[in-house]
């Protein structure tokens, strides 16, 4: 049904993406087409989406023999802990038939592991909420990894304000325990970009972001934050052509 390989260089980005996929859900649904590789699901809390796709013209290889699209479905941690067999090979390759998962290096010598596979024909992609953000920030993705690390640390919530050229990043905990972590666009570097139509503040819960952030920071360089108050935020992550990473997450009602 599926034939897809891809190169050295990728599949370090492919062990990042599979690492926060495993992190968010126990079985791995991927929607294969003709023309894209996607995963796109919620987590159990139904909180938190991750969006990964992968077209056509990323692998080095792509056959698909379907007749139409299908998802096909794995368990999460077995598929990360096998293609982190393959690491340091030239090439990985990706084959999915006969209820199988097959992922597969030739150099330096022949590595094959078979996951069992079902096919899900009554799965639908999730929806991608379509939101008109007030506030759009593009920034540096360590100094987000960063900040959100040290937030952490104080509060398992934080909360994003954004005002004119200006975000900040606030951490309260009951305890009486605060962080603030201030960007003003252009004199922070770190900061590449702001637009804010209308001031705005949401509350968001920090793990679920900054492990997400701590694994593609790795592979990507920059982020686009969008946020309005209380409603999802969504991060987008700068990648290689043909291939995006979106997450998103809904805002906590309370502060």
């Amino acid at each position: 049904m599926l034939k897809a390989t891809i190169d050295s260089d990728k599949i370090k980005r492919w062990i990042k993406v599979l690492t926060t996929i495993d992190a968010m859900v126990d079985e791995a649904c991927f929607y294969i087409s003709n023309s894209e590789f996607i995963f796109r699901d919620l987590d159990n809390t139904r909180i938190n989406m991750i969006n990964v796709t992968f077209q056509r013209e990323y692998f080095d290889v792509y056959e698909y023999s379907g007749d139409s699209p299908t998802f096909v479905c794995v368990q999460s941690d077995k598929l990360l802990k096998y293609s982190k067999a393959l690491s340091k090979a030239d090439e990985l390759t990706i084959e999915v038939a006969e209820g199988k998962f097959i992922i597969s290096s030739s150099k330096p010598y022949m590595k094959k592991f078979i996951l069992p596979a079902y096919y899900d024909e009554e799965r639908e992609l999730p929806r991608v909420p379509d939101i008109d953000y007030s506030v759009y920030v593009r920034l540096v993705t360590p100094t987000l990894r960063d900040i959100l690390k040290e937030s952490k640390d104080v509060s398992e919530t934080i909360t994003l304000y954004a005002l004119n050229n200006e975000i900040q990043f606030i951490s309260k905990s009951e305890e009486g325990f605060q962080s603030i972590h201030k960007l003003k666009y252009p004199d922070n570097v770190e900061l590449l970009d702001i637009s804010v139509d209308n001031e705005s503040t949401s509350v968001y819960t920090v793990k679920p972001i900054y492990d997400i952030v701590k694994e593609i920071t790795t592979i990507s360089g920059v982020v686009t934050l969008q946020f309005s108050s209380e409603y999802p935020l969504t991060l987008k992550f700068d990648m290689l052509e043909y291939e995006t990473y979106q997450f998103i997450t809904a805002p906590r009602s309370e502060e």
